[in-house]
This record gives structure tokens, C-alpha cells and sequence, in this order.
């Protein structure tokens, strides 16, 4: 299973020109739209992203020309923490450099003694507001006589914030942004909570209903049923997502959020047993193949938002039987619940 499947929504969806073309043309200013084209936006190939970071942020870079014909990038970073993240405008300034020094390495020497412009642009959708202004100045620690003082002195940076947790999910659906686009962002918010996911719910439906079933829009349509799988708020049954995920898709879709559904379940199956077979060479293969079978268990569960209960696990974990094992993987393929998934042993 994938780590982070915001990482993955977020990517297949706006690494498609005119999708985030039309994210773009939402989120920047005016009077910094009106001097771009962004009909020749473009993705550039190759990540900025410091490797040392966790892996917790997906980055686009795009190319687009100004209407004067010059180059600038467009640097878009998407955050997907739960809680506000205080450092994030000192690595969004890191991540320009980046860009520079990249743009520096590859150019000739006359063109290496200029700087592209780069646009900053941050999506956030964690379960509260962004907390503090998108500037480095909300970094720095002093009094206010001091940082006045010492203002001229300091790297003066401002980040664009695009905060999905500020809008009702009614405003979400409701901005001039590519369908699928708006599709995608009211699923990365509703991921939050059980209330956000209700209240998105029937919005999510009048919006899938306009997309144009082409066969990109069902490549990331099965993206997004694979994301409301993975990505369940607390409490949320596998039954309720399933339930969902199929008025979304709509009867023409209801085969691929099937063939969502299984391919998530089998993907966990295969995990949780190469996982059992690497320690089954340290542990023996007995133990090996038991283990292997926990782990496919649990992942299952993940896979299809199955609420595990700490007493469930443990009963997972203590099971040294193959063929009890065995049976509770098959149930927890189709079982409503963990309670029938360990009925009758």
C-alpha cells in the first residue's frame, strides 16, 4: 500500500496541464496572471525537493512563457499534513533555490548570471486552517522594535496559499476550476473528518456526474475511488466508503470502483505476504508463513477501511494457527465488519 495516497491523487491529478492550468488561474493574483500564458504551461521534468525532508510533500514544477515570451517557473508544493506545519515557509524558500541552482547548473555561463522568476504556490487541506501568514516572517523570533529594525536586512518572501480547509465544502464544489479538479480537492478535504466526508458526499456526486468519461477521466476517476479506500476518516465504515465510492462512479463506473476496490485488497494480500516471506528467512518457515498471513490480514483491513480494533489485532497477532489465518484473510476480503471477519473462529 502506498504511504501516502495524497501524494498520489494530488500528482496524477494536477500533473495534467489543464488541470492545473485552471488550478493556477484560480489561485494567482491578477495582476501576475496578466503577465503569463499560461496556454504554453507545461510540466519540467525533475523534483526540487530536498531528499533529507520526509517524504510528506509531493512538488510540480511547471514552465510557463510570459506573454513577452520569457520563461518562468511555476513551483507548486502540496502539503498534506493533518497539523499546521510552522517551517513550511523556510522549505518552500529552499525549494526555490533549488530550482535556481538546478536552472544554474544546466544553463550556459552568460545565462547562468540570471535568475528565473519562480511562483511559490502552497495547497493545503489538513483538518484545521493555516495558522499563520505564508511569509518567512512569521518564522523569525523578537520583539517588534526588533524585527522592524531589523526588516531591510531580512530575505522578504511570501508564499501563494491555496487553504481548502477555509472553504465549505458548497464553496469548494463551487470554484471556476476543471471538474475533476474540484472532484479531487473536495475528496482531499472530506479525508479529514467523517462530518467533511458526509458533507461532501452528495457534492462529490453532482460533480462526477459532469465529467466526461474519456479515458483519462477514468484513469483518475479510479485513482480517486482507490484514494477514498485508503484514505477513510476515523470511524468510517468499509461499507459506507463502498457505498460512496459507487454513487460517485455511477452505473457506467461502478465496474472500475469495483476493480478499484479488488486491486487495493490484492495489492495488501501480496504486501502483507512478501513482507511475511522476508521475515519468514530470519524467523523459519512456519513462522514465516503465519507472519505472512497477519501481515496480508491487516493490510486487507487497511486497504478496505475496515475499522481493527486493538483487541482484534492482538487476536491477529497471537493466531499461530495456518488455517485459522487463512480463513480470516478470505473473510476480510468481503466481510462488512471485524466482528464477522473472526465469527465462529
Amino acid at each position: 500500500m502506498s504511504s501516502s495516497p495524497h501524494d498520489a491523487l494530488f500528482k496524477s491529478t494536477f500533473e495534467q496541464p489543464d488541470i492545473a492550468r485552471s488550478q493556477l488561474e484560480l489561485v494567482l493574483p491578477a495582476d501576475v496572471r496578466a503577465h503569463l500564458d499560461l496556454a504554453t504551461l507545461e510540466i519540467h521534468p525533475g523534483s526540487f525537493r530536498d531528499a533529507k525532508l520526509e517524504p510528506t510533500y509531493t512538488d510540480l514544477l511547471y514552465a510557463v512563457q510570459t506573454i513577452a515570451g520569457e520563461q518562468a517557473f511555476i513551483y507548486v508544493v502540496f502539503e498534506h499534513q493533518s497539523s499546521f506545519d510552522a517551517t513550511m515557509p523556510l522549505r518552500m524558500l529552499r525549494y526555490m533555490v533549488g530550482v535556481w541552482e538546478r536552472w544554474q547548473q544546466e544553463q550556459q555561463h552568460e545565462r547562468a548570471k540570471t535568475l528565473p522568476i519562480v511562483l511559490p504556490v502552497l495547497l493545503h487541506h489538513g483538518n484545521g486552517k493555516w495558522k499563520a501568514a505564508p511569509e518567512l516572517a512569521s518564522m523569525f523570533d523578537g520583539s517588534a522594535e526588533l524585527l522592524e529594525a531589523v526588516r531591510p536586512y531580512q530575505p522578504h518572501f511570501r508564499f501563494l496559499l491555496d487553504d481548502l480547509s477555509a472553504m465549505s465544502a458548497e464553496a469548494l464544489a463551487a470554484r471556476t476550476l476543471h471538474a475533476l479538479g474540484r472532484l479531487i480537492q473536495l475528496a482531499l478535504r472530506s479525508s479529514r473528518s467523517r462530518a467533511r466526508l458526509r458533507s461532501a458526499t452528495p457534492l462529490m456526486v453532482a460533480v462526477a456526474a459532469t465529467v466526461v468519461r474519456d479515458e483519462r477521466a477514468r484513469a483518475l476517476l479510479v485513482k480517486l475511488y482507490s484514494y477514498l479506500y485508503q484514505a477513510a476518516p476515523p470511524g468510517v465504515s468499509a461499507a459506507e466508503i463502498q457505498s460512496i465510492v459507487l454513487q460517485i462512479a455511477g452505473p457506467e463506473g461502478a465496474e472500475d470502483a469495483m476493480n478499484a476496490a479488488q486491486e487495493l485488497i490484492e495489492r495488501g494480500r501480496a504486501e502483507g505476504e512478501a513482507r511475511g516471506k522476508a521475515e519468514g528467512k530470519a524467523e523459519g518457515k512456519a513462522e514465516g508463513k503465519t507472519e505472512g498471513l497477519r501481515a496480508a490480514i491487516a493490510a486487507v483491513f487497511a486497504a478496505r477501511a475496515l475499522p481493527l480494533s486493538e483487541s482484534g489485532r492482538a487476536r491477529i497477532e497471537s493466531c499461530a494457527d495456518v488455517a485459522t489465518l487463512t480463513k480470516w484473510l478470505a473473510r476480510a476480503a468481503t466481510a462488512p465488519s471485524e466482528a464477522e471477519v473472526f465469527g465462529g473462529g
